[in-house]
Parts: structure tokens; C-alpha cells; sequence
């Protein structure tokens, strides 16, 4: 037989359930970073105090608005903000891989914000979390940190610099003795000055290339990138830049690779923090002998994707999950920063990406970069 169920059970159960309900509220409402849940179309359903205070608005003001036109109105507008959803926002990107993104925006007023979106449902209505901070005093460290590693990469390439130029300066005073001879035909003058030029514009590419390299660019000029472009550039001085010579460092790069909105001077700087790593590992694992890092491209759904493969010892398990915390090194004492992956972590998620980092299984570490390709080269 079956027995009614008591009123006051009913009732403890409400009390439960609206003490529950109490309990969300304060606690999203205390979260000190402005959160926000939002429909399909961009429409705030719940802002907590934080959002409401950054916005400059009561939270009765924001819940029903859409976010992008709440955001157009604040003095921290977002580009691309007063016509639909954000430039780079990754709310559409999370709902349709179905996780966790993230990405930055530079607001009108020079801040720059990460943006953290995590996709769910509710009654089969796709909803998602939004919170968002102000990094720019983060991202002013992580450029001066990458600045830093670059000037002490400077310092290895120069003497391999020096030696690049010396070769092409050497034929340029031969050369010039040759034309002070009073013997000298008018088609040998031409064939001579012609291979000054010759070398004289190679010293200039070198240089070019140096002052690239140490250029300490904004962070925040971006545009579209060819990631293969990058690379190309980068591994032209390799054997200088590392310091290596016995390390061969080969480029495998996927034709037709869309662009992506980066940084190329931080672009660069990833490469290079990446493969300072693997050729470090390699040389202290087995000084004097020969090693491969190998880099390489190649497009994974609406991603591009940087590999980085080395040969070398691998990365500790213990390691793997502390590896790109500042300050954490594997190597030596007095023969690393602890920096350089912290860098090139802040600089990926910067551009929206991810980074990996494993061992391979005949061997090596594996890093994996993803970037997200810009939405007009997906059309």
C-alpha cells in the first residue's frame, strides 16, 4: 500500500532547496571577478555584483541585455563590441567544441582582459559561464620576461653572427684590393662591384634579421600571421641562435596554411623559447653528439597547430604538470631561468591557443601549440 508523504517532509524539503538557492547567490555574487551566465544570443540571464560594478550599472540593468552591447556602452568597450559579439570572443568557439575557452581582448581604453567561457546546459537550453579579469599588468611582465630571455639569446647569437658576416666582409676587402690595381679590365671593375653588392646586401640581410630578433615589438599589433612565414624566418640563423651545431633542427611546414591573428615578433618568440628547450636537453644529455629537433605545421579542424619533436631525454613525469609554472626548471642550477616556457605559455593563451607538452613514446619531449585560424579564412 502506498503511503502519502508527510507535509513536513515537503517542507524541509523547500527550506532545503531555497536555503540551497541562498547559498548560490551569495557565493556568486562574492566572487570577486564579474561572472556572468548567458543564452544563445548573447543575452546576460544572471551578472553577479562584480560584473554589475565593472559595467557601472545595477545588476537589475544588466540581466536581459546582451553582454557585447552592455560591454559597447561601458568605457571599456571591446572592439567589433557595438556591432554584434566581440572581436576574438570565444563564448560561439566553447558552445561548439563543447569545452572550456579562452581568450584576450584589448579594450578601446588600452586594457587588456581574459576571458574564461565554460559552455553547459540547462533543460537542454545551451547556456555558458563568462568571467573575465583585467591582465594588463601581467601581460607588461610576461613582454618584459620575454625581452629579457631574447636579450640573453642575443648573447649566444652574437658570436655566431660575427662569424656569419666576417665571411662575406672578407670577400668584399678582397675585392676592393682587386680594384686598385691599375690593370683592372671595365668588364672585371662590373663583375667585381656587382659581387660587392652581392655581399654587402647579405651583411644587411644578417643584420635585418638580428635586429628582428631583438626588436622588443607591442604585444598587442596584431594581425593576420602565416605561422609557416614565422618559422621560416626564425630557423634561418638556427645553428647561431642555438649555439648547437651538432643539433640539426629540420622544418616539416603543411602547405596552404590559413592565417591566424598573433604577434609575429611573439610568434617568433615561442618558436624560439621551444626550441631552446629541446636543444638544451639534447646537449646536456649527450654533449658532442648529434641530435634532431624537428618543427612542423599542419591545419586540425579550425585549428593551426606548431610541433616541436626532439630526441632528446624527455621530460620528467614529475615535471609535466609544473613545466610552465615561472621560475620551474629541469636544467642545472646557473643554466636556466625557469622563464622561458612561462613566456612562451603566457604568450599562447595571449593568442587564444594551447599548449602541450609530453614524451614521445621511442623517446624525446613533444610540444604541441594550437591556434585558432581567423573565422574569414574558414569561409
Amino acid at each position: 500500500m502506498t503511503q502519502t508523504p508527510k507535509p513536513e517532509l515537503d517542507d524541509r524539503t523547500m527550506v532545503l532547496v531555497s536555503v540551497a538557492k541562498r547559498q548560490w547567490e551569495r557565493t556568486f555574487d562574492a566572487i570577486s571577478e564579474p561572472l556572468m551566465i548567458i543564452d544563445a544570443q548573447y543575452v546576460v540571464r544572471r551578472a553577479n555584483l562584480a560584473l554589475a560594478d565593472d559595467l557601472g550599472a545595477p545588476v537589475q540593468a544588466v540581466v536581459g541585455r546582451r553582454c557585447h552591447e552592455l560591454r559597447a556602452e561601458s568605457s571599456r568597450a571591446f572592439p567589433g563590441a557595438r556591432e554584434g559579439p566581440c572581436a576574438s570572443c570565444p563564448v560561439e568557439r566553447a558552445r561548439r567544441d563543447g569545452a572550456a575557452r579562452i581568450a584576450e581582448i584589448e579594450s578601446e581604453n588600452g586594457r587588456t582582459y581574459r576571458i574564461h567561457t565554460y559552455p553547459f546546459e540547462d533543460a537542454d537550453e545551451p547556456l555558458s559561464i563568462c568571467r573575465y579579469r583585467d591582465v594588463t599588468e601581467e601581460r607588461n611582465l610576461a613582454r618584459q620576461l620575454s625581452h629579457a630571455e631574447k636579450l640573453a639569446a642575443i648573447g649566444r647569437l652574437a658570436g655566431g653572427v660575427a662569424h656569419e658576416i666576417n665571411n662575406p666582409l672578407g670577400g668584399i676587402l678582397a675585392f676592393t684590393q682587386i680594384l686598385q690595381r691599375p690593370d683592372i679590365t671595365d668588364d672585371e671593375r662590373t663583375e667585381y662591384l656587382a659581387e660587392i653588392e652581392k655581399m654587402a646586401l647579405r651583411c644587411k640581410a644578417i643584420v635585418q634579421s638580428l635586429l628582428r630578433f631583438a626588436r622588443q615589438g607591442p604585444a598587442t599589433v596584431r594581425g593576420p600571421v602565416n605561422l609557416n612565414d614565422v618559422i621560416s624566418e626564425s630557423l634561418r640563423f638556427s645553428p647561431y641562435k642555438f649555439g648547437a651545431r651538432d643539433v640539426a633542427i629540420v622544418s616539416s611546414l603543411a602547405p596552404n596554411l590559413p592565417p591566424i591573428l598573433g604577434s609575429p615578433n611573439q610568434l617568433e618568440q615561442i618558436l624560439i623559447n621551444l626550441l631552446s628547450n629541446s636543444v638544451d636537453a639534447i646537449v646536456s644529455q649527450r654533449p658532442g653528439a648529434s641530435g634532431r629537433v624537428e618543427v612542423s605545421t599542419r591545419c586540425e579542424g579550425e585549428d593551426v597547430v606548431l610541433e616541436l619533436r626532439d630526441d632528446g631525454p624527455g621530460i620528467p613525469e614529475a615535471a609535466l604538470e609544473k613545466l610552465f609554472d615561472p621560475f620551474f626548471t629541469t636544467k642545472d642550477e646557473g643554466k636556466g631561468t625557469g622563464l622561458g616556457l612561462a613566456v612562451t605559455y603566457a604568450i599562447v593563451e595571449e593568442h587564444g591557443g594551447r599548449i602541450r607538452a609530453s614524451n614521445l613514446p621511442g623517446g624525446g619531449a613533444l610540444f604541441s601549440v594550437s591556434f585558432p585560424s581567423l573565422p574569414r579564412a574558414r569561409d
